[in-house]
């Protein structure tokens, strides 16, 4: 059965026209103690609405510009770092001198907060932080986590998009990938170079890269993703292609543990091999789904259940060369019943925040209004959760709650592209993914490629979400080189993580920043 869309996508997928090249100029400020490397805070007004810019409304883009370290300077890439719902002037924050060498010094990197995040346009679904609060409360850790978990997700899910509908009104329908998409190319002709875009993302950058490179692709002079999300999956609004990798970046883990030893990883005591840890973890996960272990006296942080099992792995496998000893330790406190232990590696993989983030209602405003799935009843997404719970037993569940919410979102996003994202950039794409992404799988890089004529698949084989939080030489001077020269690797080319995960080294010490010397050398253009 053919949709419309899919009889209009041969005259949607044409290249789109931006609004006029605007004369406006980029506001900058120096911001360098942010960031700790030379930099510039600005901001630039866009259209508000590029379906109805004869209103004359415009909104503040927020940037930020991390200054090129090597001459000659190139010119700026753009980057975004994820989510959706995370903002890039913050990134850059953390992530500063790692982009530069990431991306060969000889570029500003550039990171404007999209539409819903940071200072640009900025999204409030409830009245109050407490309202926020508990709404998040009343959701299940899981869709499948007890017998009426599904159809109590469904209904808490209404209520959240309800909320969000009634307190973003129109702008709602203005925060989506494709108004990114136009602002962003509005930052590049408002930086007056040579009116080409180079651009680096990972995660959801991916689907945002991804957007650009249909919509403008003849404005694509450099594209890396990183971490590929099945794009035609997250326009759906229930993601599938990523069922099953978070249990294989486990059993990676495990390996890793094995290996190891017990003076590294701890969990190497309760089981001689991988599969034997796999089938102890999972064991653990039912246990607590259905009866949680208590390991102190306080209510909030305390009990041990499913989404604390299935949440301690989400954080460590995106990040492992940083978080495996804590997971492990984790890990082994609870199946030890060990308070002590337990709240001492509690402390880093779950950090008390008294301030309530924004970020997820930021994920809901630019997801839900990107999908295209709307659901009026319970009946009408159970077979889709079904599908998510049999593919996966650990992650399946987890990631239903804000599929249901965009299921019962009220608003689309304006001028959104619906076309089949294949494109013909003026330079081919460089697509990077690894088997062992707990998020995103090594086969969505390749459809992805599939997709963007000419691109090169780069298989790095990191623990962990993206090429920064698995970092290797090998694939980090291939970004440098197709960003610096233009250089794409063979077809076929496979690359490797510096670090083991239990080696004691993390991020920067690949990328060389965590060094006085590193510091040093970062000096402004």
């Amino acid at each position: 059965m053919f949709t419309k869309s899919q009889f209009l996508a041969p005259l949607l997928a044409l290249p789109y026209t931006l609004a006029a090249p605007t004369n406006r100029s980029i506001s900058w400020v120096d911001c360098s103690q942010d960031v700790g490397v030379p930099a510039e805070c600005g901001s630039l007004p866009v259209p508000l609405d590029y379906m109805d810019e004869a209103s004359g409304k415009t909104l503040n883009l927020s940037m930020l510009k991390v200054k090129a370290n090597k001459e000659p300077v190139k010119g700026s890439i753009f980057i975004n770092p994820g989510g959706p719902g995370n903002d890039a002037q913050s990134f850059l924050g953390l992530f500063g001198r790692e982009m530069l060498v990431m991306t060969g010094g000889h570029f500003n990197v550039i990171g404007v907060d999209p539409r819903g995040t940071g200072k640009t346009l900025p999204v409030n679904c409830f009245g109050t932080p407490l309202e926020l609060i508990s709404a998040g409360l009343q959701l299940p850790p899981a869709i499948d986590a007890y017998d009426t978990a599904l159809g109590t997700t469904f209904a808490v899910s209404k209520v959240i998009a309800d909320s969000c509908y009634e307190n973003l009104g129109e702008v709602g329908g203005l925060i989506g990938t494709a108004y990114t998409a136009r602002d962003i190319l509005q930052v590049v002709d408002a930086l007056g170079e040579d009116g080409m875009l180079r651009y680096w993302g990972q995660s959801y950058g991916t689907v945002l890269g991804a957007t650009l490179a249909a919509m403008f692709p003849d404005r694509i002079d450099r594209l890396v993703i990183d971490g590929v999300a099945n794009i035609h999956d997250y326009t759906d609004g229930w993601e599938y292609d990523n069922l099953g990798v978070g249990e294989l970046a486990l059993q990676e883990f495990l390996k890793s543990c094995v290996k190891a030893g017990e003076e590294a990883c701890p969990l190497a005591s309760k089981g001689s091999s991988a599969d034997e840890l796999f089938a102890i973890i999972n064991d653990l996960a039912e246990q607590v789904r259905h009866e949680p272990i208590v390991l102190g006296s306080n209510v909030t942080t305390d009990i041990v259940g499913f989404a604390q099992i299935t949440g301690s792995l989400d954080i460590s496998l995106r990040i492992s060369v940083e978080y495996a000893p804590y997971l492990a330790g984790y890990l082994n406190a609870v199946l030890d019943r060990n308070a002590t232990a337990y709240h001492t590696y509690r402390s880093f993989l779950f950090p008390d925040n008294s301030s309530p983030s924004t970020g997820a209602e930021a994920t809901f405003a630019i997801r839900c209004s990107d999908s295209v799935f709307r659901a009026n009843e319970l009946s009408d997404v159970e077979e889709r959760a079904a599908r998510l719970t049999a593919a996966s037993r650990l992650f399946g569940g987890g990631y239903g709650s804000s599929y249901m919410t965009c299921s019962q979102w009220r608003v689309n996003a304006k001028g959104r592209y619906e076309g089949d994202f294949k494109a013909k950039t003026k330079n081919p794409a460089l697509i990077i993914g690894s088997p062992y992404d707990l998020r995103t799988p090594l086969k969505s890089a390749v459809n992805a490629s599939a997709s963007l004529e000419g691109s090169v698949v780069l298989q790095h084989n990191g623990h962990g979400h993206c090429v920064l939080y698995s970092p290797g030489q090998c694939a980090i001077k291939a970004v440098q080189d197709y960003f610096t020269n233009g250089t794409l690797p063979a077809p076929g080319t496979v690359c490797e993580q510096d670090f083991d995960v239990f080696s004691g080294k993390g991020v920067r010490d690949s990328f060389g920043t965590s060094s006085k010397a590193d510091n040093e050398t970062s000096t402004a253009a």
